[in-house]
């Protein structure tokens, strides 16, 4: 009896230590699964033209050169070496007002909503920051000017930090830009973004991104990827552009542009209000210096895979629309590469 009493206390004993340890890894468990909760991404911009399709957080920081006073004589250094003070603001020699941007490109049935979460850019020293509704290259924009359904002041908003003008003595004005409600939240009406900053000095910020859905897409911004991509004016007046900044071989696979009864065909010799446009131009808004390859009109009853090659730095479809008429165009773009040098229908200078 003694011996069973023995065993069974034992036996007791392991179970005890049992259910410690397996409560002690459930806990561990639920604290893990606390700790690892997803979190933002975070990206580093580290390029003065950033390109990205990806949400997130995004993170600018410039710092001032100094100058260091070592016996060798002044020289250029990276802040936060010891012994070494900061170089005089005005000197001319500093780096220039640089202007650089964060270009966001999303899906063709997405728009972008930027928030900015912290901006240290200082207003009187030169620093400057805007977001612009689509994308801007050398004083050109996407959408250009005349397909897009606001005007250009009020696609680009200004904005920067009046260092010590808040009430709390932070970087943010106490004034409200723009029209929107919060000046710092802003969202494009198509599926490219930008956010430009010239900071001279010093200055950081930080931004998130989010991509929504956009149930009417009209301009679109090609990023390479779609299978196909659709222009449509849902029965508005309004021009729609797709537009890719790389030579591509484009293939209008379905339209329906005009009259129900007229079949598909080339309209350039004939001036329409409807009309389906495939060119290529040097710069970013086609709709100034576009280099036609094609002007099509007509309804297809099927596939018709009109292929053209547009050798340019830009290749764009443009549907213009009346509003008479509910005009839609699929159309496919892949980027050329030397097999369709010999077929080029458009050439640009480079």
């Amino acid at each position: 009896m003694a011996m069973r009493g023995v065993m069974m206390l034992f036996f007791q004993v392991l179970i005890l230590c049992f259910q410690a340890k397996a409560w002690h890894a459930v806990r561990r468990s639920f604290e893990l699964e606390h700790t690892t909760a997803p979190q933002e991404k975070l990206h580093l911009i580290t390029d003065c033209m950033h390109v990205t399709s990806e949400e997130g957080e995004f993170s600018f920081v410039k710092l001032p050169p100094v100058r260091s006073t070592s016996k060798h004589g002044a020289h250029w250094m990276t802040p936060g070496v010891e012994s070494a003070e900061r170089a005089d603001p005005d000197d001319p020699t500093l780096g220039a007002a640089t202007v650089c941007g964060v270009y966001f490109v999303a899906d063709p049935d997405q728009t972008i909503e930027v928030t900015m979460r912290q901006v240290n850019v200082d207003c009187r020293t030169g620093g400057l920051m805007a977001f612009v509704d689509g994308w801007e290259l050398n004083g050109q924009y996407f959408p250009g000017e005349r397909d897009h359904e606001k005007p250009l002041e009020l696609r680009v908003q200004e904005f920067c930090a009046e260092q010590g003008a808040s009430a709390g003595g932070g970087p943010w004005p106490p004034k409200t830009v723009g029209a929107a409600s919060n000046a710092w939240v802003f969202r494009s009406s198509q599926n490219a973004a930008l956010v430009q900053y010239r900071i001279p000095e010093r200055g950081s910020f930080v931004l998130s991104a989010r991509f929504h859905h956009n149930p009417k897409p009209c301009n679109i911004m090609a990023e390479g990827l779609a299978p196909y991509y659709m222009l449509r004016n849902y029965g508005l007046r309004r021009n729609c552009t797709l537009t890719a900044l790389f030579p591509a071989v484009v293939s209008v696979v379905a339209v329906e542009v005009g009259e129900i009864n007229e079949s598909v065909r080339y309209c350039e010799r004939v001036r329409m209000d409807d009309r389906l446009e495939v060119g290529g131009s040097v710069g970013l808004d086609p709709s100034y210096q576009l280099v036609r390859a094609s002007t099509i009109c007509g309804r297809s009853r099927g596939r018709v895979d009109l292929d053209q090659t547009i050798l340019c730095g830009t290749t764009s479809v443009r549907l213009i629309s009346s509003g008479r008429y509910s005009n839609q165009a699929m159309v496919t773009m892949r980027m050329a590469d030397e097999s369709d040098l010999q077929l080029a229908t458009v050439i640009c200078e480079m």
